[in-house]
């Protein structure tokens, strides 16, 4: 028997019944109902009520916040119903707390990964007592309110900043926004295994920080020693960091956005370090201009922003991979290392892999994968839904 849904009038929550043969990717743990796979609609929900999810036989699938404008017109949230309320919102949290506090020693990690956390639309990362929130799906716009005073329950919060930029919300109706809902807006430095962030949570890109690549920032250390380095789309600077704290010789740190420079430079004031030069230029332009004087790279990095945003776009994500790694390999020397990273969710690993490999063929190098790596584990993967893996990160020989 279904739950009734607990508002102002009490009434039974309505019906989101599947076409035949489309419940099998539900039923096996994926958490998003496609417009086009619904059969028909028991009631009249609105955009962010709560509904359940039936098979074309009856079978209940889960629960799960409805929209009628997009394309992902279900994101469950839970197999057995509870109401979405503040004790809700509270659980959740929790349980994503417990994770990272087993995995890491200090307190800045990605609190909630969305569908990932069972929090469809939700991101939150802690910076300590600092949290940037940032909001993906109508229904976490509706229940904001909810989620702010959860954090507020559970920490000590100083800050909360509302980091809702990305275009995704567009794809929602929702507008894009960007507000500090508790203190004021403050610095906080972090140490990541010896290498320390002055990071600006309201100001950072996107929701402050990127702590998807802290694994991979760390292992890059095991390849720097006295190499001349290449950091590539650097940011502020994290691989960069890693390389000269671990002992490379040079590092040179470009990027296109002259704010990523000076934190680049500020960071690496922070660290004592000064092995590290920075170049403000574009990428492209960076690779032709080494190429053409001759100059060469014992490791290179690249971790270039998302290439691509949907499938219609994936061949020209391609040949852009393609091209940039064709440049990149002009400037690596024989035997170099190269840490590349695709944070593109279309541009599947084995597509990845199969550029380097063939662009590393056409220039008549050889290719040796020493690494597979993809985003921290504050980043959990669904296994049943690839929607949530994105990051790839690759570390190979050159010859």
């Amino acid at each position: 028997m279904r739950p009734p849904y607990h508002g102002l009038i009490e009434m039974t929550i309505p019906i989101v019944t599947l076409r035949p043969k489309e419940d099998k990717r539900i039923a096996s743990g994926h958490l998003w109902v496609f417009s086009n796979e619904i059969a028909g609609i028991t009631g009249s929900p609105k955009t962010g009520d709560v509904v359940e999810v039936k098979s074309s036989k009856s079978i209940s699938l889960g629960y799960g916040f409805y929209n009628p404008n997009t394309l992902i017109a279900v994101r469950i949230f839970t197999r057995n119903y509870v109401e979405p309320d503040e004790t809700f919102f509270i659980d959740r949290i929790k349980k994503a707390l417990s994770l990272r506090q087993g995995l890491f020693p200090n307190n800045f990690y990605r609190l909630v990964y969305g569908e990932s956390d069972f929090l469809p639309g939700l991101i939150i990362d802690r910076f300590d007592s600092f949290f940037t929130v940032q909001i993906l799906s109508a229904a976490m716009e509706l229940r904001k309110s909810l989620i702010y005073r959860s954090i507020q329950a559970l920490f000590t919060a100083e800050g909360i900043y509302e980091r809702n930029e990305s275009r995704t919300r567009e794809l929602e109706g929702l507008p894009l926004s960007k507000s500090i809902v508790l203190g004021d807006e403050k610095d906080v430095v972090y140490d990541e295994e010896g290498v320390v962030y002055r990071i600006r949570p309201f100001q950072g890109q996107k929701t402050g920080f990127y702590f998807d690549q802290r694994l991979n920032r760390i292992m890059s250390r095991r390849f720097s020693g006295n190499v001349d380095a290449l950091d590539l789309f650097c940011n502020d600077g994290g691989f960069a960091l890693n390389l000269a704290f671990a002992g490379a010789r040079s590092v040179v740190a470009v990027d296109s956005s002259s704010a990523a420079i000076e934190n680049v430079r500020n960071n690496s004031e922070l660290n004592s370090l000064n092995s590290i030069q920075v170049e403000s230029i574009e990428v492209e332009r960076f690779l032709s201009a080494a190429s053409a004087s001759g100059r060469t790279f014992d490791l290179v990095v690249s971790d270039p922003p998302s290439f691509t945003k949907n499938r219609k776009s994936v061949p020209a994500a391609k040949a852009g991979y393609r091209r940039l790694h064709q440049n990149i390999l002009k400037v690596l020397s024989k035997g170099g290392i190269l840490l590349t990273a695709s944070c593109s969710h279309h541009i599947f690993r084995q597509t990845f892999e199969e550029i380097v490999a063939e662009t590393a063929q056409e220039q008549g190098r050889s290719v040796q994968l020493l690494y597979r790596g993809g985003a921290s584990p504050d980043h959990p993967i669904l296994p049943a839904m690839p929607e949530t893996e994105y990051l790839k990160f690759n570390a190979y020989r050159i010859i």
